[in-house]
Parts: structure tokens; sequence; C-alpha cells
């Protein structure tokens, strides 16, 4: 009895994670939906990609996955560099984060961008679009801190 305890316990959270996932997915989607009707509109964009449903997730998906990846790797690798070189003033305040935004538009742009043919997108509007993001990190997460390090 004890372990159907933990299982119906286990199934419970993974549940949760599941649907929380299944509808953060979803509102990604249609939010992701939205600003291309928007570009396409004001002719900012070209999706010119169109085969099946699969493809066209696998496609355009592996874009956005390939951005986010982009982004991970490199505000982790700067807020590496900022711990091990607190003193440097190129690591503290709006410098670092104009230097995290131009590096994370630049990679992004020249690595994964530039090897999509199909979408076709000016290099200004994604430093809009990227800036934009920046930008409501910083105001929804400012002066964001590691929660699981106890202060020294």
């Amino acid at each position: 009895m004890k372990y159907f305890k933990y299982l119906l316990t286990t199934l419970i959270v993974l549940s949760v994670f599941i649907i929380s996932g299944a509808i953060f997915l979803t509102f990604l989607g249609f939010g992701l939906y939205g600003l291309s009707r928007i570009l396409i509109y004001f002719h900012l964009a070209y999706f010119g990609y169109n085969k099946n449903f699969y493809d066209n997730l696998i496609y355009y998906g592996s874009y956005i996955v390939l951005g986010y990846f982009n982004l991970f790797i490199v505000e982790n690798l700067m807020d590496y560099f900022r711990k091990k070189l607190p003193e440097n003033p190129y690591f503290q305040g709006l410098t670092f984060q104009l230097i995290t935004f131009s590096v994370t538009t630049l990679l992004f742009y020249f690595i994964v961008h530039l090897h999509y043919t199909y979408i076709n997108i000016d290099f200004w509007v994604i430093v809009v679009i990227i800036g934009f993001l920046f930008i409501c990190k910083e105001i929804f997460y400012p002066d964001s801190k590691n929660l699981n390090q106890k202060n020294r």
C-alpha cells in the first residue's frame, strides 16, 4: 500500500508537469503564430516553408529550439564570466546586458537564422524581437539570483 501511495503521488506530480508544459507550449505556439502573422502583415518577414503539418512543426520548431539553446548558452556563459571576473566593469550593470544582448543576437543570426533559407526576416527585425525579449526579462526578473545558494 505504501508503494501505491508513492506511485500515485508521482503520477499526480508528473501529470501536473505534463499539463502545465502542454499549456505553456500551446500558449507559446499561439504567440509565435500571432507574431508570424503580424510580421507577414507588415511585410517584415516571409515564411516560405509550407509542407505538411509535421514537416512544418519540425522545421519551424527546430528554428525556435536552436534559438532558445543559443540564448541559454550565451546567458549561462556570460553569468559564468561575471562570477569569475566580478570586478571587471564589462560584467556589471547595463554594459553586461548590452554585451549579452549583442552576442546573443549576432550568434543567433549567423549560426541559426542564416541556415534556414525559407525564413526571411531582416536583421533589424530580429534585433527588435530579441531586444523586446531582453527588456521583458529585465522587467519581470530584475537582478535574478540563484535561490538555491546560501549567501556567504
